[in-house]
């Protein structure tokens, strides 16, 4: 479905078309290439003052094509639709006076109505605007109109052309009055009869600036560095630059001969003056021609710029549109590995989903590192699913109605952060998940979506900046780092953070999210009071908008490749069981098993469990003994665990590398000691055991056993009444130990140790 006024185009613009007109009667599109420049005017005059490059404008009429022509054309590319905005105000001089102004602006509509009654009898006559656009009969039209009228037809085709591409609607024929001045190009070379550009100056000399000052201007400021340029100010920069570039070193030779250079300023007639020095650099500012500026009208209007709208404004009632955002919190987590060493995990990256309508904040997810679009969708999937099943994982126990968020929004609104990339965006709204919109707010302005930014500031008044761990944002100089003092895990952050959200959605005060009828009717002021109310008479009780947990889990949560073996489901290092995968078979390590391979999904912030599909239906496969190590783990954690485990795994073979090394060495000494030992025997010949070495080992295991016997008798003493031996030690242990001694020495020998 196409609409007129709206600008097709790519990031690039490898298409930039203006879609005028639209007839879905005979399937026809009229637009214009924006890529296809106009022709340039000729000047009209030689004065320096006067920009030498007039404005170009439209002198043919729109193209058109068939609506499934037009289609198959921009779907070659990744194409995106806006709204056009037409620039069609009548521009007077502000420096008139009153009266002169009010007769330029009645002369001025005036003409601009002559034009349109020019140009009427095509434009409001459905048929001949129908051939004009979609026909060859325009120029019959055209030349027709100039003979009943006796305007040149040349004229009447720039005016048709202007008409349809500013608007097609009277404001679009205003004169151009508004291009005065602004295309002014600087001369590329300076002379005497070149006078500076704007009022003749009485009391100086300064020159024109040229592209040569331009880049010197540009030189200087990347030289004088972002912390230079925001600590002084324009005056005692242009000090600078005329100290460096608008100067030129003479050799003096002094009384004593001895030659030195000096700087000595350039004539004005050679220079720029103070003005033009300051007019170049806000025109860098303002086109942000260079990575850092003076607080200037970005920060003013973030800052200070009137408020009187409110994000809610069009939201039919909670659940309706949703506001998603991400960022990095100022604390270090501990790894929950090698503890008494502290290393840390990382600086968590928190995901936020709220409502715009009620403030109450449906979704959360924490990963480690920056934020990312796998975060985003566990965020959303986490919105839109029961948080009693969610709480749980961390070990919070809670009921549905202290957080009975589990409802799809219609709308979803997002910034222009690098984790929202927008074919991305087009695949998640392909997926038919309910989410019928995604709005994009406009950089820098973080206000657009004040209900989630919002909440982030709460946590971390009243949450991060109480945690071990926490990051200074001016730390003293010396300071230890801050991850050194980390002492939280992933899984404890996570359950501050539950804690704290669902006081916020239960407990806090907010008198801004009433209604009249909310306020007649006495609900309380709470995120969670205005979400029921409006749910309950708003929003159906949110029929139609919650979803098979299934279909959001294999939309949303993040994909893996899993296999089997004999020790379960492994997925990343991870063994996980299923009764049902091993009812199949499919859990041992014959390559006759049917399924060898399994598309898994699973949730950053939990190890303990992997879901799977097999015939339209969901599986659960728990981590089993074979992995225990990592239960009740997040994925960031248990995967960095597994590579210490890998360079742990390098560091010992290596150490038994050079242990079998020794062994072998030890191997040959005493293979060579035997073989010293036995080199004056023969080997004999027999192929049979030699006689009597069967009746040795039989006396030798005799010996011994009567060596122990006696043995334990010396130590244990005779038996007493019941048959058992008093193991006692004595009381004299010298006596005792003496006495066993000498006992060995009688059947072992005085060297038997």
């Amino acid at each position: 479905m196409f609409h007129k006024h709206t600008i097709i185009h790519t990031e690039k613009n490898s298409i930039n078309l203006l879609v005028v007109d639209v007839n879905y009667q005979h399937g026809k599109i009229a637009y214009f290439d924006l890529n296809q420049q106009p022709k340039a005017r000729k000047s009209l005059s030689k004065d320096p003052k006067r920009s030498p490059v007039r404005p170009s404008r439209v002198q043919s009429k729109p193209l058109c094509a068939s609506i499934d022509e037009f289609n198959r054309h921009i779907s070659k590319y990744d194409y995106l639709v806006e709204k056009t905005e037409y620039q069609n105000g009548l521009y007077i001089p502000k420096q008139l006076p009153k009266l002169e102004r009010e007769r330029i602006i009645s002369e001025r509509k005036q003409d601009t109505k002559d034009r349109y009654d020019l140009i009427a009898p095509i434009v409001e006559d459905d048929e001949k605007r129908y051939e004009y656009l979609y026909t060859n009969l325009a120029s019959h039209h055209i030349k027709t109109l100039s003979l009943s009228t006796g305007v040149n037809a040349v004229h009447i085709a720039r005016l048709l052309s202007q008409y349809f591409y500013r608007g097609a609607c009277l404001e679009a024929m205003y004169p151009n009055y508004r291009y005065c001045g602004c295309n002014y190009q600087p001369i590329s070379d300076f002379s005497e009869n070149s006078p500076k550009r704007g009022r003749h100056a009485t009391s100086t000399a300064y020159r024109n600036r040229l592209p040569e000052d331009e880049k010197n201007i540009e030189e200087f400021l990347r030289r004088l560095g972002k912390k230079m340029f925001n600590r002084i100010d324009y005056t005692q920069m242009y000090r600078l630059y005329d100290f460096y570039y608008q100067s030129v070193e003479v050799s003096i030779k002094g009384d004593d001969g001895v030659k030195t250079s000096r700087k000595v300023p350039k004539a004005q007639s050679d220079s720029i003056s103070y003005q033009m020095f300051y007019y170049y650099i806000k025109l860098l500012e303002k086109n942000q021609l260079f990575s850092w500026s003076k607080n200037g009208e970005r920060h003013f209007l973030r800052e200070y710029e009137s408020r009187f709208g409110r994000a809610r404004d069009g939201v039919y009632g909670p659940s309706f549109r949703y506001e998603i955002d991400a960022t990095l919190e100022d604390v270090y987590l501990i790894f929950p590995y090698f503890l008494d060493q502290k290393f840390t995990s990382g600086r968590p990256t928190t995901y936020r989903v709220s409502c715009v309508y009620s403030g109450m904040v449906v979704g959360i997810h924490v990963g480690i590192g920056g934020p990312n679009w796998q975060g985003v969708l566990q965020a959303i999937y986490n919105a839109c699913t029961d948080k009693v099943k969610f709480c749980a994982l961390y070990g919070i126990t809670i009921n549905f109605e202290q957080w009975p968020c589990d409802v799809v929004c219609s709308e979803l609104t997002i910034d222009n952060g690098v984790e929202y990339p927008s074919k991305n965006m087009a695949t998640f709204l392909d997926a038919k998940l309910g989410v019928d919109c995604i709005n994009y707010t406009a950089i820098y302005s973080g206000k657009s979506k004040g209900g989630v930014e919002g909440g982030f500031q709460v946590d971390k008044r009243e949450v991060v900046q109480f945690m071990p761990g926490y990051v200074e944002r001016m730390p003293e100089k010396g300071d230890v780092h801050a991850s050194q003092f980390a002492r939280y895990t992933y899984r404890e952050f996570v359950q501050l953070l539950i804690a704290q959200t669902l006081i916020r959605n239960n407990e806090v005060f907010k008198n801004n999210i009433h209604d009249q009828v909310m306020s007649e009717q006495g609900v309380a002021s709470t995120s969670l009071a205005v979400w029921n109310f409006g749910m309950k008479h708003y929003m159906n009780n949110g029929r139609g908008k919650r979803f098979p947990e299934s279909q959001l889990m294999f939309a949303l949560l993040p994909s893996g490749q899993a296999t089997t073996n004999s020790r379960g489901i492994i997925f990343k290092g991870l063994n996980y069981s299923c009764s049902f995968a091993a009812s199949k078979g499919w859990l041992t390590d014959s390559k006759k098993r049917t399924v060898k391979r399994l598309d898994v999904r699973y949730f950053d912030g939990d190890t303990n469990q992997i879901w799977y599909q097999f015939e339209d239906k969901i599986y659960t496969a728990q981590l089993n003994d074979h992995s225990g190590v990592y239960e009740n783990r997040s994925w960031f954690d248990a995967l960095h665990r597994l590579q210490l485990y890998d360079k742990e795994r390098v560091l010992q073979a290596e150490k038994e590398r050079e242990a079998r090394f020794k062994q072998q060495e030890l191997t040959s000494d005493i293979s060579q000691q035997a073989k010293e030992r036995l080199k004056n025997s023969k080997p004999g010949k027999s192929k049979s055991p030699k006689k009597g070495i069967s009746t040795l080992k039989y006396l030798e295991k005799k010996f011994q056993d009567h060596k122990t016997s006696s043995l334990l008798r010396t130590v244990l003493g005779k038996p007493n009444e019941s048959g058992s031996y008093d193991l006692t030690p004595p009381n004299n242990t010298n006596a005792y130990n003496q006495s066993q001694q000498n006992t060995l020495n009688k059947m072992y020998g005085e060297h038997h140790g």
